[in-house]
């Protein structure tokens, strides 16, 4: 059982809701690292890691029809796959190793590759 203040159980409440999480949630993660910035700046991570995660699924798609696209054309039927869209699917890669990286160093890694 957790005794709270009025004050203390209105700022829990707004961090489970901000969080999305229960009020048991928020202090455990509070607890487990470090305290309720910490546990804010973990929920941080997690939505950038869950945006990059669907950034690169993004790619790997482009990725996926640029292959399909060039075996189709291999194989005689469509058009070639232009340099551009190659291009831009690499442009799509880096941006997507640049925002890992910067996730890396918010986490407390290092940029070294």
């Amino acid at each position: 059982m957790v005794k709270l203040t009025d004050a203390e159980f209105a700022f829990l409440e707004a961090l489970s809701e901000a969080q999305g999480v229960s009020k048991p949630a928020v202090l455990m993660r509070a607890v487990l690292t470090g305290g309720t910035d910490a546990a804010a700046r973990y929920e941080q991570l997690l939505e950038a890691l869950s945006r990059t995660r669907f950034q690169l699924g993004t790619v790997a798609n482009n990725v996926n029809q640029l292959a399909h696209q060039a075996n189709s054309f291999a194989r005689g039927a469509n058009e070639p796959v232009r340099e551009e869209d190659v291009r831009a699917a690499l442009d799509s890669v880096r941006s997507v190793l640049d925002r890992v990286d910067a996730i890396a160093v918010q986490i407390g890694g290092d940029d070294d590759r």
